[in-house]
């Protein structure tokens, strides 16, 4: 199980990240994780700014969860894209809400890589919040569809 682990920044605030092989920690805050929009805060990783709010920020489940929750599945999001083996659920937690991110088969398109990724939010919509994203020239994912 794969879980982001938000703690406050600023005095006493920090960001924290569990990953499969090793522990990354990188500053931002919960209260200013999502701004109205749906943008990423500036002080958020790059890889997670990147997916730009992710699937779950453009579906309707993700307009009624509180933006802590949305920056917990958008963490996840880019866990299963960047380090996750297709099929293999990268799982999520945040303020009572829990889901997981199962991603497909790395794909090439041209020159980049891309991957399917379906958001599940426990006790929301079964048919999952279905995306694409394909890896820019810069190496972050970037949502496609």
């Amino acid at each position: 199980m794969i879980e982001p682990v938000w703690i406050e920044t600023r005095p006493m605030r920090a960001l924290r990240f569990l990953f499969p092989a090793f522990a990354l920690t990188a500053t931002a805050g919960l209260s200013g994780c999502l701004t109205t929009g749906g943008m990423l805060a500036p002080s958020t990783p790059p890889g997670v700014a990147a997916l730009d709010g992710g699937a779950i920020a453009r579906s309707q489940t993700g307009g009624r969860l509180p933006l802590q929750v949305v920056a917990s599945a958008v963490a996840a999001e880019y866990q299963a894209l960047q380090f996750g083996t297709a099929g293999q659920a990268v799982t999520w937690s945040a303020d009572g809400y829990s889901g997981r991110v199962v991603p497909t088969q790395l794909y090439r398109v041209g020159s980049q890589d891309c991957r399917g990724y379906t958001q599940y939010v426990d006790g929301a919509d079964t048919n999952g919040i279905t995306a694409t994203a394909c890896r820019g020239a810069d190496g972050f994912w970037v949502p496609v569809a």
